[in-house]
């Protein structure tokens, strides 16, 4: 570096390293510009240039130093390992261990460069190249805290649980003060159920760092889990004001479902995270609700109708001389209505009396209020979502056909039509089922009526165009494929409005690393693209948050259409293309002479004639060490479902939606329902209760007969995809069981704790790998 370099040159050099090492990297990106404006060929000052600038967030500027250090100078060992360390945090892996390899051919015993590839390989799935190369960086520096740290993550995810700790705890010897160390053993310790230990971890690291968000996100978990929920809350909340990550994000969803409390904060994260899909909406819905009961204005509105229930209430007396107006501030009331349907009874009988005040402003000849106009717009959202499972009777029926009978003549005659009228046509009738519907999108409106045409008219509309062009895969011969296919054309379930998006896709096993730490399988992958069945997908939810989170190019099938246009439109909503639609019975799929990694079937077996046949079948098709995740309802948890089928046997309800609806509401009011709304969400959707309690074909299953297909077929069961709640009870119950995977215990758990799989039986296995 000295030599031919000028005494200037060198002292705004040294100066600059001295800002660097002090952590003052303006400064020392400043005095590393100025030593190269008189030296631009100083080549250790582009690099170290750059990784001032990588240490600053300014990654185009800092490759560009990189690249120009290594122009000057190719054999720089320490450029390739800081550039490829720079194409590992833009997850360009190939790029990175290249980088990463020609440090080394360069520098054969640098053991930074081996402990970075080991990371990269890590992140490709390679997990046994990765433990070799951080091994080798270990031979050469046995005290490297970072390589480490960085081999108990991948022991951790070999299944190694206890040699993965030791490693971790190594890097925390040799640098106590490590907070990733910290974190992972923080994470290392919940994971295994040892929570005061956990805790213990996550207290030291924000003793280091206060702001430290994985710290924040692990205590709040651990404070969760001891029943601080309330403790937990807050810390989570000072999380998301620090940093909005993915982990904390999921965290606060985790601990909001059980928190109540009216604290502002808390109502504004529940609404982002409705609206931006933090989670399944659906599965916010319960709390959200609570939250909004629990609110001053919006709970004494719900409480006021739900005292006067099954009266109706005129709008002076529901809403008081303000109106509905206030309604419109309440963001977290606005953001349920439209991400998802509503799953509670009291504020389900508020929203039916609200809709009827929207349809008497309507049909008065007083002004406007605009400033209702966004409660009511996401009103008629909500009605749509749920497919108009409000009960209603024929008087006000009448009044809204009315009401829509004046909408068309306007249309037909170019006339004005009130904002007011328009939403509550909306929220009795789909907008798109109007002759000439599309004209509507033609007029100029109020950003919360357009919301609403794009929901009922031009999403409606491309769902129509998508159908048309799916092609058909197989046919569909089989009797009971072809009344499943008759009920899902009527209704396509479910009606979701959104999924969570992950960040980054990653390889399936490492899909399935992360969900089942200590099951024993194959995990070692590629980290290509794997090849993905759904059979049966639906409107596709589950197809497509699996297809958004692991690499893979997937075949999306499904006896339904009208499912698989709503699918179409989600994976174009979402931006996913490596997605192939096609319609086909997941019987006949095996002519198609192809065979996949993964097959999705969660929730389609079980209206087969022959659930088991289905599913050897969907097995012939994977291939060997291919992964499966399957659903069959469950016989302990469905037992009301039993005894409401009973019910509609004996008053002989129909499957049209006045049927569904006379039904819900004949159960509500007998009390039947009330079980069947606190246990099942699907109780509050059109196509949703039909599913759940008019189904043309239905079987439940005793886990018994799964464990003996599993093992019949040599399947190696991972876990089952349940509740954190529903593991940690588990656990508490079966310690020695830390992989949660032997079925004998959780025959045991449910016959205690039956309603445990009231969803389904969803979970994966893996098929032997060839002999």
């Amino acid at each position: 570096m000295t030599q031919g370099v000028p005494p200037d040159v060198r002292s705004l050099f040294a100066q600059a390293v001295g800002h660097h090492q002090a952590g003052r990297l303006d400064e020392a990106i400043v005095c590393y510009r100025q030593a190269l404006g008189l030296k631009p060929d100083l080549a250790a000052a582009h690099n170290n240039l750059g990784s001032a600038l990588c240490e600053r967030g300014k990654l185009e500027e800092a490759e560009a130093s990189y690249r120009q250090a290594l122009a000057l100078q190719p054999n720089f060992a320490d450029a390739h390992n800081n550039l490829g360390t720079l194409l590992f945090e833009r997850d360009l892996l190939d790029d990175a261990v290249r980088c990463f390899r020609t440090a080394l051919a360069l520098e054969p015993d640098y053991a930074a460069a081996l402990d970075n590839l080991g990371a990269a390989q890590h992140r490709q799935g390679k997990l046994g190249e990765a433990e070799a190369s951080i091994w080798q960086a270990l031979a050469i520096m046995p005290d490297f805290a970072q390589a480490h740290d960085n081999l108990g993550t991948v022991l951790w995810e070999q299944g190694k649980p206890q040699e993965a700790e030791a490693s971790t705890r190594r890097a925390l010897t040799l640098a106590p003060g490590f907070t990733r160390a910290l974190g992972n053993l923080g994470g290392m310790l919940e994971d295994q159920g040892r929570s005061n230990e956990a805790i213990a971890a996550y207290q030291q690291l924000l003793r280091i760092n206060p702001r430290h968000g994985d710290g924040l996100n692990g205590l709040a978990r651990g404070m969760a889990g001891q029943g601080d929920v309330g403790g937990a809350l807050e810390t989570i909340l000072q999380s998301l004001e620090i940093r909005e990550t993915a982990n904390a994000k999921q965290t606060f969803v985790a601990i909001a479902k059980q928190a109540g409390g009216t604290d502002n904060r808390a109502r504004n994260a529940m609404a982002r995270a409705l609206t931006e899909a933090w989670a399944r909406p659906a599965d916010l819905a319960i709390a959200a609700a609570q939250l909004i009961k629990q609110s001053a204005h919006s709970g004494a509105l719900v409480a006021r109708a739900a005292q006067a229930w099954p009266r109706p209430l005129l709008a002076l007396e529901l809403f008081g001389p303000g109106g509905p107006s206030g309604l419109a501030d309440d963001e977290l009331l606005l953001a349920l209505l439209v991400s998802t349907q509503n799953t509670d009874v009291e504020l389900e009988r508020f929203l039916i009396m609200a809709r009827r005040t929207l349809l008497e402003a309507a049909a008065s000849d007083e002004p406007e209020d605009n400033i209702a106009l966004a409660f009511y717009a996401a009103l008629a959202q909500q009605c749509f979502i749920n497919e108009y499972v409000f009960f209603c009777d024929d008087e006000e029926l009448r009044h809204a056909g009315k009401q829509r009978d004046l909408l068309i003549a306007a249309l037909d005659d170019g006339a004005p039509i009130p904002a007011l009228r328009l939403l509550a046509v909306a929220a009795y009738f789909p907008l798109h089922a109007l002759f000439n519907a599309a004209q509507l999108t033609n007029r100029t409106w109020p950003k919360e009526v357009t919301a609403v045409l794009v929901q009922q008219v031009r999403e409606p509309q491309e769902e129509t165009q998508l159908r048309a062009a799916i092609p058909r895969l197989t046919v569909i011969e089989d009797a009971v494929s072809r009344l499943v296919r008759s009920q899902y054309e009527e209704n396509p379930y479910p009606r979701w409005v959104k999924i969570p998006l992950t960040e980054r896709p990653i390889s399936i096993a490492g899909y399935l690393r992360q969900k089942f730490p200590f099951a024993a399988f194959q995990r070692n992958s590629s980290g290509g693209f794997s090849e993905l069945l759904s059979a049966g997908c639906g409107t596709g939810q589950l197809a497509l948050e699996i297809a958004q989170s692991v690499n893979a190019r997937v075949l999306a099938i499904d006896l339904s259409l009208s499912s698989l246009g709503y699918a179409a439109r989600k994976a174009r909503e979402l931006g996913l293309t490596g997605i192939e639609f096609a319609q086909g019975d997941l019987l006949e799929i095996g002519a198609s002479g192809r065979s996949f990694d993964v097959v999705e079937c969660s929730g389609v077996l079980h209206h087969l004639a022959d659930p088991f046949a289905g599913w050897r079948k969907l097995l012939s098709l994977l291939r060997p060490g291919g992964f499966m995740v399957v659903g069959f309802y469950s016989e302990a948890a469905r037992r009301g479902i039993v005894e409401a089928r009973r019910f509609i046997a004996e008053r002989g309800y129909g499957t049209s939606a006045d049927d569904i609806r006379r039904c819900r509401q004949d159960l509500l009011d007998s009390n039947r329902g009330s079980e069947l709304s606190t246990a099942f969400g699907d109780f509050f959707g059109v196509s949703s209760c039909r599913d759940l309690l008019f189904h043309v074909q239905e079987q439940r299953l005793h886990l018994s007969a799964i464990v003996a297909f599993l093992r019949d077929n040599g399947l190696t069961f991972l876990g089952f995809e349940a509740s954190d709640a529903v593991l940690q009870a588990y656990r508490r119950r079966f310690p020695d069981d830390l992989s949660a995977t032997n079925l004998s215990y959780w025959e045991s758990f449910e016959a205690e704790k039956p309603d445990t799989f009231s969803g389904m039986y969803r979970f994966w296995i893996q098929k032997p790998s060839a002999s």
